[in-house]
């Protein structure tokens, strides 16, 4: 498994951890029992993240990128080791930790006759986030998304679709978020408009 990184521009609203790290990883260790045989899905797995990252997990089938994802989400329970998100330790505080992520599936489902501006807010609604610290607009602007912000989700392109899904996930989790599985040409694109895609 490994991995590829790159600086992109943090929200001014959001706060920071001192660490400076948005994932810090120490010695993860998960291993699947499966039948009476021990599967070691990671191993010994150190891992840190700055602030203001693209981060991918690249490797082939069986890598253990799904078994580090489902940890740091919560869905599945590591062996040993230690996780932080965004400053908050996945054993000490497992809600906080989860609330500081937002996850981006590859297929698309947003609504078709709500525009981008009413789709934040809602969903913004949904999950509790008082008005006055939705940042819609700003969220908007920081994708891009300014002069579709009134259109309705069906006339947005495919590039404006996938910065509208960053955008859900950031009215949500506006410290950190995290995709999983998407397709190589959209982590393309999100290194083309946020930063350069570099190998380490």
């Amino acid at each position: 498994m490994t991995s590829q990184n790159t600086v992109i521009p943090t929200a001014g609203f959001t706060y920071s951890p001192n660490s400076g790290l948005a994932i810090e990883a120490r010695d993860v260790n998960k291993i699947y029992d499966a039948s009476g045989r021990a599967h070691h899905a990671l191993k010994s797995i150190d891992i840190e993240v700055p602030i203001g990252c693209i981060f991918g997990l690249l490797g082939p089938n069986g890598a253990g990128k799904s078994t580090f994802i489902n940890i740091m989400a919560g869905t599945v329970v590591k062996t040993s080791g230690s996780i932080s998100i965004w400053g908050t330790d996945i054993d000490a505080n497992p809600r906080q930790s989860r609330a500081n992520i937002g996850i981006v599936p590859q297929e698309l489902n947003i609504d078709a006759f709500f525009t981008p501006r009413e789709t934040l807010d809602m969903m913004a609604g949904l999950f509790g986030v008082p008005k006055a610290e939705r940042h819609t607009d700003d969220i908007l602007e920081m994708v891009g998304l300014t002069e579709q912000a009134d259109f309705y989700s069906r006339r947005l392109s495919a590039a404006c679709a996938d910065d509208f899904w960053l955008a859900r996930r950031w009215c949500i989790a506006r410290q950190f978020w995290f995709w999983t599985n998407q397709p190589l040409e959209l982590m393309s694109h999100f290194a083309n408009v946020y930063g350069t895609y570099q190998t380490p």
